[in-house]
């Protein structure tokens, strides 16, 4: 009968967690997933690979456990299956429940407080993110770092404690607050080894200072940081919706806002239990209360971004609390858990069951387009009917390069259907001009398919039809350079295609649409390699005979973009011719070409 016990007691929350995550741990890849996955397309060597796992990437993060090396080798060896992926975060996530019952159970000797821990830590609409999508993977490996040193802190394990600490940085950034909560811990209950914690400080300090100088700091939009009394408002936004859930589930006939009275009312009752524990000698819910507080404490300043999934790993601070109260406090504690659930996992299951749907649409969208490819190889593909969820979750991050196509484009028309978020992404460079539509369906170099949510349909005939005989004529706004359905608005100097660029020599030309209106703007995006950069490349660019400017190619700047004001008496000309000039070419021992630099798009903005 105790095999049994205790059996059971590591078994519940694991089926729980089966039970809880079902449609989340099916989910097929979307949104940055795609950005991760296309990483090994660019390592032949290893060095490429060295610096595939630690060059700053996305917003500065270096993070080569949960975001590089995990995406490199998984899409090594399964490809597109999205299975092994969710297989091996269930595992990461059933090893921090294990920890999470073994912290407990240490903490207070109680078999119940054990198994209520990790259950009401899956409730939490914190994890419904992290567990149905991949790119989310990282909070659930720092949450493992965080609870395997904490493991190790308790049964005095200082070296492995270490180990795992200075891992975790691989992990995620968040891992910086491990010395908070370990010295917290030992102020509360063990403080002969307060000093043991207090040395980890240093090691924090130093990735917080290497993390600073090579991340993004952005003034404006999500990402930029304000740290001052806003910080307060935000901290309170994630304690409410820690327990509130942060919506109201649809169908209730409840205010929208009756999560935020909820949350305030379960604050309230925590804090009374909290004080009135400790007052009895139990410094366990008040540890839980530090661990929120010290883990949200970094993402405090970035208040335009308010984010559920960053509550994955401060929500354990709540089960702590909670847990530990049930053991004691059981009645009044009960009523708390059982008002915090109604609302928190109506919400979490409906996030994972929204990530499985979603999925569904963005593999039914990417797998028809590689069929689309295999029927048609060569030709440009043109999609309508992907509507705004669609895009942002499937096309945008361009899936269709992981299997070899990239000439593939909204149909135009099809901007109407998107919803602009600039600080995401320009969708007109993804939106085929009806000039170049109309000149690669009149050659039979193009196919329309219409996405219908489920299949695509090749509707090519039909589309041509409602193509306007004028736009045979017309130049584009925008030129992907290295893409066939483009060459004929290059003139001189370009060489061939290169697998989606072009190289051009000292001098070469682009003819474009003028600018339809004042304000417009020429937008250049190209690459120099860094070797051939031992001095600064100039690049002079002209409008229609017009100067427009000079930039400096350096090794900073080797992957550059960059925008010319265009003069407004350019507005209403038939055309614009643009030339584009290097002050010195380079000539490799291997090629007999002179090159300049290399380009992928060119046009208007």
């Amino acid at each position: 009968m105790k095999r049994a016990r205790d059996a059971a007691l590591w078994a519940v929350p694991l089926a729980f967690y089966v039970w809880m995550f079902w449609y989340g741990s099916r989910a097929w890849f979307q949104q940055d997933d795609f950005a991760w996955l296309g990483q090994g397309m660019h390592i032949s060597t290893w060095r490429d690979f060295v610096e595939a796992l630690l060059v700053p990437q996305a917003q500065g993060t270096i993070r080569p456990w949960s975001e590089r090396l995990f995406f490199i080798a998984f899409y090594e060896w399964f490809g597109l299956d999205h299975r092994p992926y969710h297989l091996w975060v269930a595992l990461t996530q059933a090893a921090n429940l294990l920890l999470l019952q073994s912290i407990m159970l240490r903490l207070t000797g109680s078999r119940l407080a054990a198994v209520a821990a990790p259950v009401i830590w899956l409730c939490n609409v914190g994890l419904a993110t992290p567990l149905s999508w991949l790119s989310a993977y990282n909070q659930v490996l720092c949450a493992f770092f965080l609870l395997c040193a904490f493991r190790l802190l308790l049964a005095e394990r200082w070296k492995w404690q270490w180990a795992v600490f200075l891992l975790g940085f691989g992990a995620l950034e968040i891992n910086v607050v491990y010395p908070a909560l370990a010295a917290g811990y030992c102020l509360l209950f063990a403080r002969q080894h307060l000093r043991r914690a207090l040395w980890m400080f240093p090691a924090s300090g130093v990735y917080a200072l290497v993390h600073f100088a090579v991340a993004a700091k952005p003034t404006e939009g999500p990402y930029a940081q304000h740290w001052g009394p806003s910080m307060v408002p935000t901290y309170l936004d994630y304690g409410a919706m820690m327990l509130g859930g942060g919506l109201v589930k649809p169908g209730w006939n409840l205010p929208q806002d009756a999560w935020r009275w909820v949350a305030a009312a379960l604050a309230a009752a925590l804090v009374y239990l909290a004080v009135k524990a400790w007052r009895r000698g139990e410094r366990l819910p008040v540890f839980g209360l530090m661990w929120f507080s010290i883990v949200i404490a970094p993402v405090l300043p970035l208040r335009e971004h308010v984010m559920d999934y960053y509550l994955a790993i401060p929500s354990i601070g709540l089960a702590m609390l909670l847990a530990s109260l049930l053991a004691r406090w059981r009645a009044a504690v009960v009523v708390v858990i059982g008002v915090h659930l109604l609302f928190s996992v109506p919400v979490s299951r409906m996030t994972t069951r929204w990530r499985f749907e979603r999925g569904y649409k963005v593999r039914a969208l990417v797998e028809g387009m590689e069929r689309a490819h295999q029927l048609h190889p060569g030709k440009l593909i043109l999609l309508s009917g992907v509507d705004s969820e669609v895009f942002w979750s499937g096309f945008f991050d361009r899936p269709a390069r992981l299997f070899g196509l990239t000439e593939v484009y909204l149909a135009p028309g099809s901007d109407g259907a998107i919803d602009r978020h600039e600080d995401l992404g320009n969708v007109s460079q993804y939106i085929c001009s009806t000039v170049t539509a109309a000149r690669a369906l009149a050659v039979g170099r193009a196919v329309v398919y219409r996405f219908d949510g489920v299949q695509l349909h090749n509707i090519t005939r039909k589309f041509y039809r409602t193509m306007p005989p004028e736009s045979l004529k017309m130049r584009p706004e925008m030129v992907e350079v290295g893409q066939e359905a483009f060459a004929r608005d290059l003139g001189e100097g370009w060489y061939a295609s290169d697998g989606g660029w072009r190289w051009m020599g000292r001098r070469a030309e682009v003819f474009l649409a003028a600018p339809s209106k004042a304000g417009q703007k020429l937008y250049v995006k190209g690459y120099c390699p860094e070797p051939w950069l031992s001095r600064p490349v100039v690049l002079t660019v002209w409008g229609a005979g017009r100067r427009l400017g000079s930039v400096s190619i350096t090794r900073a700047t080797a992957s550059f973009e960059y925008t010319f004001e265009l003069p407004a008496e350019l507005v209403g000309l038939p055309e614009m011719k643009v030339a584009l000039e290097v002050d010195r070419a380079h000539r490799p021992a291997d090629d007999p070409r002179e090159l300049g630099l290399t380009f992928g798009q060119l046009g208007l903005r």
